[in-house]
Order: structure tokens, then C-alpha cells, then sequence
């Protein structure tokens, strides 16, 4: 294979081949132009850098696309952390800033969202608050309650699937992002 012997020709014709369609995958699942370049660019950098490691039973094609899956998924979780401590930091900022209604708006939504976690059993709302509120990890969480990652798993998405049917039931622009937020 030319490509594992450092060929750039071999290279520029794959990036040729496959920046389209790679870019393409990557718009649909990050909403983001800029992330999805960014994205292509970093998968099309680990085939450089791995171009003499690359099993040709495989094919670069598979890798290509592999590598993509696995940046999407790192991009999209930790843009959720983000989300997340962004969420924290305006949840915990004074609100004498903000317009009276908003606030008293936002502090109804914020009695609802702790009513529906009061709502769930003891061991689903600690694996929920250690999730979201503290951003902590599946692995994380685990390690810290002493149960197995898939547990964790299973806790969590039970206990994000009860508080959207709880607060289905409460209609607000306000809520809708906090919810999207958490889940």
C-alpha cells in the first residue's frame, strides 16, 4: 500500500475521495460545519499518523469511518459536559440581573425540575445528580457508588425517561432547554 510507505500522492487522492463524504456524515450528527471540518481534519490527520499500522484487511475506508464514529461520539459528550456546567454556572448566578419576570419564571421551572428529581428512587436520583450535576462519568459515577457501568447506564436513561414524562406535563421555552440540557 503506497499510503504506509508515506506516498502524499496516495494521500491527497484519499483525502479527495473520502473529504466529501466523510464531511458529509459528520454535518448530519454535529449540526456544525465548523465542527465537522474539524472533525474530518483530525480523522484524516490519524491516518497519516497511523498510515504504517493500517491493516490492509480492513481498508482505509473502514478506518476512515471508524475514526469519524469515535470523534463524533468524544465531540458529542463532551459538548454535553459543556452544555451541562454551562447550565450550572447560569443555574447558580444570582438573578438580579435578569428581568423580574424571567427570574421568577425560571425559578418556577427550577422547583418543577426539583420536584421531578424528588420523584425518583434513591438510587436513580443519586446516579442523576452525579451525572448531571456534577458531570461526572458512567465509569465515574460507578466507582464512586460501587456498581457496575452498566447499572449505571440502565439508572440513568430510567431516570431521564421518567422526569421527561413528569415534565411533559409543564409547557415553557425555559423548561424545554433545561430538559434538553440534562437529557
Amino acid at each position: 500500500m503506497q499510503l504506509q510507505s508515506g506516498d502524499h500522492v496516495a494521500f491527497r487522492e484519499l483525502y479527495a475521495i473520502y473529504h466529501q463524504l466523510l464531511y458529509g456524515v459528520a454535518c448530519k450528527y454535529l449540526k456544525d460545519t465548523v465542527l465537522a471540518e474539524d472533525a474530518v481534519h483530525e480523522v484524516f490527520v490519524k491516518l497519516w499518523v497511523n498510515r504504517q499500522q493500517l491493516d490492509p484487511a480492513q481498508g482505509v475506508r473502514n478506518f476512515l469511518f471508524k475514526c469519524l464514529k469515535y470523534h463524533i461520539l468524544n465531540l458529542i459528550r463532551d459538548h454535553k459536559r459543556a452544555l451541562i456546567k454551562q447550565y450550572n454556572l447560569s443555574y447558580q448566578a444570582p438573578a438580579w440581573h435578569e428581568e423580574p419576570e424571567s427570574a421568577v419564571l425560571f425559578n418556577d421551572y427550577k422547583k418543577v425540575m426539583e420536584q421531578a428529581i424528588e420523584q425518583l428512587s434513591p438510587r436513580k436520583k443519586d446516579i442523576f445528580k452525579l451525572r448531571t450535576i456534577e458531570g461526572l462519568s458512567n465509569a465515574q459515577v460507578a466507582t464512586r457508588l460501587g456498581i457496575s457501568i452498566h447499572t449505571v447506564k440502565l439508572q440513568f436513561s430510567q431516570a431521564s425517561q421518567l422526569l421527561k414524562h413528569y415534565l411533559k406535563i409543564f409547557n415553557g421555552t425555559l423548561l424545554l432547554i433545561i430538559i434538553r440540557i440534562f437529557l
